[in-house]
């Protein structure tokens, strides 16, 4: 009978395999679902005290990873019901590029929501040109984000940490020294070789291609930079969906929030 065991790790300790688990995602995934990782509890899972895999659970009650190596996929359901139970899980996040931890969710689901659109960096599509030029476009300074998130109900809400990289930048479109919208670029911490382009457009400027210049502008600096733009949004956030699209990008990726009977009986 094998020994199943977890232990609780942090992320220096399941680096191999976060990384793992990671290059087994089929497609991108945005900062949003990373940082449900990055501030959950990880654990490392062992079977008769070999290393085998890992999980996290976020704010106390949400598993949003569940890894383990190929060759123990066979305890996988097994190892999954046991940590719904020991740790009392009631839900997951689980994206549609992860085969394995959305196969177990739904053997044990009771219900699922869908929560959100991960858009990829391909633009397989010609769009027109967009409204505002790149002229347009102009950083921000990091002094200036305070006010902003003032004007945009706390936009820029993002760890202290992300200030603090120098590839984190903040931009503003303009006309005629008037703010029409922000947008942000940030490599997702776990996948640096994603960006994610974020935009607002204030209230009173809406409907004139303010946020789909925005997009546009921002996956033109991530293609100069060799690197892959990616966006999200809420799934009910209908038009924030028809601006990305409108900026030449598509979704092929879900996020769901899938929700589990209690103890993980199915």
């Amino acid at each position: 009978m094998n020994v199943i065991n977890f232990v609780k790790s942090d992320l220096p300790g399941i680096k191999v395999f976060l990384d793992e688990y990671l290059q087994s995602l089929t497609g991108v995934v945005d900062d949003f679902w990373e940082s449900h990782i990055l501030t959950a509890d990880v654990y490392e899972i062992s079977v008769d005290n070999e290393k085998i895999g890992c999980f996290a659970v976020f704010g106390v009650e949400r598993l949003t990873v569940f890894y383990v190596r190929a060759c123990y996929i066979y305890l996988a359901q097994d190892i999954f019901k046991r940590i719904l139970s020991e740790f009392n899980i009631k839900d997951a996040f689980v994206t549609t590029v992860d085969s394995l931890f959305l196969a177990l969710c739904m053997d044990f689901h009771k219900k699922i929501e869908l929560q959100a659109y991960f858009f990829d960096g391909e633009r397989s599509r010609e769009v027109r040109s967009p409204e505002y030029g790149r002229e347009s476009l102009s950083e921000v300074n990091s002094a200036e984000i305070p006010k902003i998130n003032v004007k945009t109900d706390n936009f820029f809400n993002y760890p202290a940490e992300a200030y603090d990289d120098p590839e984190f930048k903040v931009y503003r479109l303009s006309e005629d020294g008037v703010d029409l919208g922000y947008g942000v670029l940030y490599p997702n911490p776990l996948s640096p070789n994603y960006y994610a382009c974020g935009m607002v457009t204030l209230p009173e400027h809406r409907k004139k291609g303010v946020g789909r210049s925005i997009q546009i502008h921002l996956a033109d600096i991530c293609e100069e930079k060799g690197e892959i733009p990616v966006s999200g949004c809420w799934y009910y956030n209908t038009l924030s969906k028809k601006t990305i699209e409108s900026a030449g990008r598509h979704s092929r990726i879900r996020l769901l929030r899938v929700l589990f009977h209690e103890g993980g009986v199915r």
